[in-house]
């Protein structure tokens, strides 16, 4: 297993998706922390997993920076690969991205 570090961005966006599920699509407070926390699951169980290399984000402002990208469920993760582990730097709905 490698070692990953969630940038604060990340860790506010993925509250703020949260909170919007509850307040904007009226999911239960369960049920909204249940999405994020699959998507903390998935953060620290796939992208621990020393095999698991992504290639090169295509989305031009995070490939320029060297990032790597992963999807789940229509998000998309971008990180940085470190030696001894990961960093996850961004994230953003792959629709918000296709326009980049």
């Amino acid at each position: 297993m490698r070692k990953i570090i969630v940038a604060d961005t990340v860790r506010a966006k993925i509250e703020e998706l949260e909170n919007y599920l509850q307040a904007e699509m009226k999911f239960s407070k369960y049920a909204a922390r249940k999405r994020s926390d699959k998507m903390w699951n998935f953060l620290t169980s796939v992208l621990a997993n020393p095999l698991a290399d992504y290639g090169l984000c295509r989305f031009k402002r995070w490939r320029a920076k060297g990032w790597r990208c992963v999807t789940s469920e229509g998000w998309v993760f971008a990180y940085e690969l470190f030696a001894d582990g990961i960093i996850v730097r961004d994230m953003s709905h792959g629709k918000a991205l296709a326009a980049d």
